[in-house]
């Protein structure tokens, strides 16, 4: 059964109550009553006045600490409180949209993939070859990778004349946030390494809240990327669960800018050769292949 929310209406707007929204206007409630006690604690010591008398300048002091207290207290349950009522709701409320784009990607890529009939694994393509960005190889079989080598940003099917198979050739879907990233923090992630790629990105976590965890290791000479989202963790369930092919085919923004990223970092094809998405943390098995 879906449960339903309370609403009032305030000036024609409908405002849904929300546990973050009564969980702030409690404590900004709690935090003008504790203003109040601050300003009673005043009135008190302006009822005493200058005075001589040691038993009042130590009620005085002692007032004194209290209004102190009681301030700083209040100021600080206010703004938790307000950043709950707003920022809180309205995050949750504004993250609708993108998890919904989120799922309807992943469901194109699906749809286009499956109409042409491609069953091979994802190959992240370096800016090299005649490329001047990232794409996203797809190709027709699951055979060995043999990547295309003459390519260019508008080439979206690959015909495969250069013995590689025939695949599709796409914009990776988190290339433009990790272009945004490097573009707002200053950052230049090409030719460094996968290290720098790794800690460059720690705002998906941070900062953005899009992963809950995500981190790069070497093991038996494969690279192994583990992804938990944590912002869009419904969306990634859900599309696990209904199109499982889109982790190794075409990745989601988060996983995708951190494969992109990875291939940009190393200038090397970032080749995925398994996927295990049967739990939250989604692991990633890559072979980086010179090119």
């Amino acid at each position: 059964m879906k449960t339903m929310r309370p609403r009032f209406r305030l000036m024609e707007a409908t405002i849904a109550i929300t546990p973050p929204l009564v969980m702030g206007l409690l404590l900004v409630g709690l935090g003008l009553t504790l203003l109040i006690l601050g300003l009673s604690s005043q009135l008190d010591i302006d009822s005493i006045g200058a005075t001589t008398d040691p038993a009042l300048q130590e009620r005085v002091s002692q007032l004194e600490s209290e209004r102190d207290l009681f301030v700083l207290t209040a100021v600080g349950t206010i703004f938790i409180g307000l950043f709950m009522s707003f920022i809180l709701a309205e995050k949750k409320i504004a993250s609708v949209v993108p998890e919904n784009q989120m799922t309807s990607a992943a469901k194109t890529s699906r749809d286009i993939l499956s109409g042409l009939s491609l069953v091979g694994n994802a190959a992240y393509l370096p800016a090299k070859h005649g490329l001047t960005r990232e794409k996203v190889f797809v190709p027709a079989t699951n055979s060995p990778l043999t990547p295309p080598t003459v390519l260019s940003d508008d080439l979206t099917l690959s015909p495969g004349k250069d013995r590689s198979p025939p695949g599709l050739l796409i914009e990776p879907m988190g290339m433009r946030l990790l272009n945004d990233l490097e573009s707002q923090l200053g950052l230049k992630v090409a030719d460094t390494d996968t290290e720098f790629a790794e800690g460059s990105l720690q705002i998906l976590k941070h900062g953005l809240s899009i992963m809950r965890d995500f981190h790069f290791k070497e093991r038996n000479g494969k690279t192994i990327l583990r992804v938990e989202y944590s912002g869009f963790s419904e969306s990634c369930r859900f599309i696990r669960k209904e199109w499982p092919d889109t982790c190794r085919q075409m990745s989601c923004v988060g996983c995708s800018c951190l494969l992109t990223a990875l291939a940009r970092a190393t200038g090397k094809i970032v080749k995925i050769d398994e996927v295990d998405n049967k739990e939250d943390a989604v692991v990633f098995t890559l072979s980086l292949l010179e090119w």
